[in-house]
């Protein structure tokens, strides 16, 4: 942080396979491991037992950045839901610091969600993916 200056959704930069999205209007995602503690003797947990890794997330873009990744998707030869796992990139970055990075790797779309109303002035795709692989922040892996 340099004089306060925290993170701020234009220090954001979102990598997809047909490039840089510049039309995007929000990005989320998440990741967790499944843990359980294990019981013996007594009313306290004595150890643990892990269980699946899961990571999903969506991002909310517009139209035309929709029909960019599109035009990507007929590049492939592929339909959309059959393309192979990709990455998304997510860079964090101000002004004299170092780049913060989070890869989402072996993203897969799952869901599709067109929005448009009267009164609109753009009009956004919701796209809803799973992560086959994992988040990976800054180099280091969730697993």
């Amino acid at each position: 942080m340099i004089n306060g200056k925290m993170f701020d959704w234009e220090d954001v930069s979102i990598g997809l396979p047909h490039g840089v999205a510049l039309l995007i209007k929000d990005i989320s995602y998440d990741d967790e491991l499944e843990v359980d503690p294990a019981y013996g003797k007594g009313n306290k947990a004595v150890g643990y037992g892990t269980g699946n890794y899961k990571a999903s997330g969506k991002m909310s873009i517009l139209r035309e950045e929709y029909d960019k990744f599109i035009d990507y998707a007929k590049s492939t030869g592929k339909a959309l839901y059959r393309l192979p796992p990709f990455p998304i990139t997510c860079s964090y970055a101000n002004d004299g610091e170092p780049v913060s990075t989070d890869v989402l790797r072996g993203c897969k779309i799952s869901k599709r969600s067109w929005k448009a109303a009267q009164g609109s002035k753009e009009l956004t795709v919701d796209l809803d993916f799973t992560i086959t692989d994992s988040i990976e922040s800054n180099g280091l892996k969730a697993i």
